[in-house]
């Protein structure tokens, strides 16, 4: 169907693609201004003067090699993790013949109403009897999984037509090679959404890394970035928002390469039903 007022959606679709990439501008062109023209008023939408060496100021300042590695190699490995497990607790929620799934199911979801708070000192203390405190392990084993991971991938499947499976059986495939072969390439777009609000929810962790770990070179971008701006009375703003933007790189890099398939497992997940 086609709209009656091109010229009217089009200017309200640039306005609002401005409102959204503004805090984006306003991160860049900070990151380059020095901390007298940051703190000015009236602000200055486009620098006086670029200051380029913010960057490997803050490069050195914070590490920033061995405390990327750390936030990549915890949300990585956290991601695939949460993939792997969400994606076959939902396969076995949905398709499986499980004694009291569905009761099972509405307890699952019913924990997602529990305040993470709430979570954190047993958490703690059933880290620290496992020996895992103070280890990047901590921040990877205990959160491999998630109850709204099992959840959407769950809603996702329910949609998979039985059929196809039975097909699959009736050809003399076995479950390992129904799930891989025959449900995986169907779910791709929900995989991958779902390995995008993941990757962006491990990415963006302050609480936990705060509380389960000490030594500094363990700590992640957020934890540094934190410690940055309470480390002396003066807050070198240039520096913490040119952090701030080397920071969100590696999530608009996972956005621009996976978009058509997020994209596509948004819409699906629209219309169904």
């Amino acid at each position: 169907m086609k709209t009656k007022h091109p010229i009217l959606l089009q200017v309200f679709m640039w306005t609002l693609t401005v409102i959204f990439l503004m805090p984006i501008y306003w991160l860049f062109v900070s990151s380059v201004k020095s901390d007298r023209e940051i703190t000015q008023f009236p602000p200055t939408f486009w620098p006086k003067e670029f200051h380029w060496e913010n960057f490997p100021l803050i490069w050195d300042r914070l590490d920033f090699t061995q405390t990327f590695w750390n936030s990549i190699f915890v949300t990585v490995s956290a991601t695939i993790l949460i993939t792997i497990f969400a994606t076959m607790a939902g396969y076995a929620l949905s398709k499986k013949h499980i004694f009291g799934k569905n009761v099972l199911f509405m307890i699952l979801v019913g924990t997602m109403t529990v305040p993470p708070p709430a979570l954190l000192l047993p958490l703690y203390f059933i880290i620290i009897k496992l020996g895992m405190y103070d280890s990047l392990i901590s921040l990877i084993i205990p959160f491999g999984v998630t109850v709204f991971g099992v959840f959407f991938m769950k809603q996702y499947i329910d949609d998979v037509p039985d059929e196809l499976l039975e097909a699959a059986r009736i050809d003399g495939c076995g479950e390992f090679r129904i799930f891989f072969q025959v449900v995986l390439p169907v779910i791709k777009p929900a995989i991958t959404t779902l390995v995008i609000i993941e990757f962006v929810n491990n990415w963006n962790s302050f609480t936990m890394p705060l509380v389960l770990l000490q030594s500094e070179d363990k700590f992640t971008l957020p934890l540094k970035l934190a410690m940055l701006s309470s480390e002396s009375v003066a807050i070198p703003w240039s520096q913490v928002l040119a952090a701030n933007l080397l920071t969100i790189v590696p999530v608009v890099v996972l956005f621009i390469v996976l978009q058509r398939f997020f994209i596509k497992g948004i819409m699906d997940g629209a219309v169904k039903g």
